[in-house]
């Protein structure tokens, strides 16, 4: 009986081991050289200063500033290891908005790498593309003409 159990419960600890080397990148991961920018105008009752506070309030919910510049209009964000839900060493996502210069538009992206090997492979994210560009619509986002 204890050497079925023993057995077993190496068993599980190899198969656990061995799942744990062979990762997989996450379904909305898709590897690009170059993340492409979104472009979003702006609602034309929305100031400048407004604009750029709710832009902060929305990122900062799930994401820490790496760099954020108020004049400039621009802002990034710190890699985030847990987009998917749990915390992923070989995956990470990070978000970059910059306002055009007149304060009508701003462009974002994402950026997603994995850990395949000892090399990070660069790409995006369409899921938090997707979320992005859903809560910017809506926070300030002009939607008709």
């Amino acid at each position: 009986m204890k050497t079925k159990l023993l057995s077993a419960v190496l068993a599980a600890i190899c198969i656990g081991a061995l799942s744990g080397c062979v990762s997989k990148s996450p379904r909305s991961f898709s590897s690009s050289q170059s993340p492409s920018w979104v472009l979003l105008e702006l609602r034309e009752d929305l100031q400048y200063d407004d604009a750029w506070g709710r832009v902060v309030d929305l990122v900062v919910t799930q994401f820490e500033l790496d760099v954020a510049m108020k004049e400039e209009g621009y802002l990034r964000t710190e890699w985030l290891y847990t987009w998917s839900g749990n915390y992923l060493s070989n995956y990470r996502v990070r978000m970059t908005i910059k306002f055009s210069p007149d304060h009508k538009n701003l462009k974002f992206r994402t950026e997603a790498q994995y850990l395949e090997d000892e090399n990070w492979v660069v790409g995006t994210d369409s899921r938090l593309m997707s979320t992005l560009k859903t809560d910017l619509m809506g926070t300030i986002g002009r939607t008709t003409r």
